[in-house]
C-alpha cells in the first residue's frame, strides 16, 4: 500500500485492500474516503467490505466515487470537505493511484490554502494538478 501525505491531516493512497485496513487504523487514521467506483476493475475490493471492517475498527468511512477528473461535482466537493472537517483524526482517501483523491482534496481545500500552496503540496506528493481549474 502506497500512502502519500499531503498535509498533517490528509493523505492519499493507491487502491487499498481489506488486509490493509488494520494497518491503516494502526497508523492512526480515523477516516477513510473511497474515491474509486466499485467494479472499476474486477480484482479490487468493494467499498462495502472496506467500510464494514473500517467501522468494526471504529473508523469513519465515506464513499465518494469519482470516475475521472472531468466528472467532479459540487456535491462531491462538499461531501469531501464535510468528511475531512468531521473527522476526529487524520483522513486517508484512496482511488487507483491517489490522483482523484488529490483532486477532490484540492477542490475541497479544507485548510483554505492558496492555489499555489495546493498545487505545490500535490506536486511534492507526486501529483500534477496544475491544470486543474476551480482551486
Amino acid at each position: 500500500m502506497k500512502i502519500s501525505k499531503l498535509t498533517k491531516e490528509f493523505s492519499v493512497a493507491y487502491q487499498i485492500e481489506i488486509t490493509d485496513i488494520k494497518q491503516i487504523k494502526e497508523a492512526d487514521f480515523a477516516t477513510i474516503i473511497c474515491n474509486r467506483p466499485d467494479g472499476e476493475v474486477e480484482e479490487m475490493a468493494d467499498y462495502d467490505d472496506i467500510e464494514m471492517l473500517a467501522k468494526e475498527l471504529g473508523m469513519n468511512c465515506y464513499y465518494i466515487p469519482l470516475a475521472n477528473r472531468h466528472s467532479v461535482s459540487e456535491q462531491m466537493i462538499a461531501k469531501t470537505k464535510a468528511a475531512i472537517n468531521n473527522s476526529n483524526g487524520p483522513v486517508l482517501a484512496y482511488c487507483r493511484t491517489g490522483t482523484r483523491s488529490t483532486i477532490l482534496w484540492a477542490l475541497a481545500n479544507p485548510d483554505c490554502l492558496s492555489k499555489q500552496e495546493v498545487i505545490a503540496i500535490a506536486a511534492n506528493a507526486g501529483y500534477d494538478i496544475s491544470t486543474l481549474g476551480g482551486i
